[in-house]
């Protein structure tokens, strides 16, 4: 009997080795071609690395000004964290204690926004953001950000109290006379912590790495780039400068990879539906 057991978790470690490898190979190629001397990748395009400098990521960082670029980008994210946070939170709970009938159809109408391309709405945005005087800034284009994400974080909230905010615990605090904001902060939000990290890790992961916002919003005003929009500033029609995007890609995954790592147990527990606690 063991020796079956240990057959079948040796046959899903496997499994799960060979599902990671084309994650890692792009990873470790882009490394690869990020720490390279130039001439031992012009060589080799597709070869395992002879040499290694650190060359290519400082001169990225000093020519795309890639240090300013990252404070930005945090920026950008911080307020897009917080917009698709608190609105998710606060729609996910509404519509978890709601009763009236107009509520599931609601519901189903704001999760269904996900499926909306984002071209579709951005580019009226940009319009009205362009005759607002709005373009270029930080700001404007965290809160874009944070609502492009706010349908997912928006339907992930409240099925997870879906699953764990009992209509007991609801009728609960009814019956101890808190009222509704009393009860979304002192029941909702406990509640729903789990389910607010993983949306929060995500949005900013998501955030960290647009560029099609970024491009859209912030392209008139080189002072408020963010690392993905900077790091196109590498090349040029002369120079393609490739192992210098990939030092800025480097870059821009470092953040995004220690986040992930950071948030494992929130992530764990949000898609596991609170069924942990």
């Amino acid at each position: 009997m063991s020796s079956r057991v240990n057959r079948g978790v040796g046959f899903r470690t496997t499994v799960a080795a060979l599902i990671t490898v084309p994650f890692i190979v792009p990873f470790v190629f882009l490394i690869s071609t990020a720490v390279r001397e130039r001439s031992d990748y012009v060589s080799s395009p597709g070869g395992l690395p002879k040499s290694f400098t650190l060359d290519h990521i400082v001169e990225s960082w000093q020519e795309a000004d890639l240090g300013r670029a990252l404070i930005n980008t945090l920026i950008m994210c911080v307020v897009a964290c917080i917009v698709c946070g608190t609105t998710s939170l606060a729609g996910g709970y509404f519509f978890r204690v709601a009763r009236q009938r107009w509520t599931g159809p609601l519901r189903l109408l704001l999760g269904a926004g996900y499926a909306i391309p984002m071209v579709a709405w951005l580019i009226p945005v940009f319009v009205i953001a362009a005759q607002a005087g709005w373009t270029g800034n930080l700001f404007v284009a965290g809160v874009i950000s944070g609502v492009s994400s706010l349908p997912f974080g928006f339907y992930f909230v409240h099925t997870f109290l879906q699953q764990s905010l009992s209509d007991e615990v609801i009728e609960a605090t009814t019956l101890d006379g808190a009222g509704v904001f009393r009860a979304f902060f002192y029941v909702g939000i406990p509640m729903a912590m789990p389910a607010l990290s993983a949306v929060l890790a995500l949005t900013f992961v998501w955030s960290f790495g647009d560029l099609l916002i970024a491009s859209t919003l912030l392209q008139s005003n080189t002072d408020s780039y963010t690392l993905t929009l900077a790091a196109t500033t590498l090349t040029t029609r002369e120079d393609i400068n490739l192992q210098g995007q990939a030092a800025a890609a480097l870059v821009s995954l470092l953040p995004t990879l220690i986040v992930f790592a950071v948030a494992q147990k929130a992530l764990k527990q949000g898609f596991g539906g609170g069924s942990e606690k």
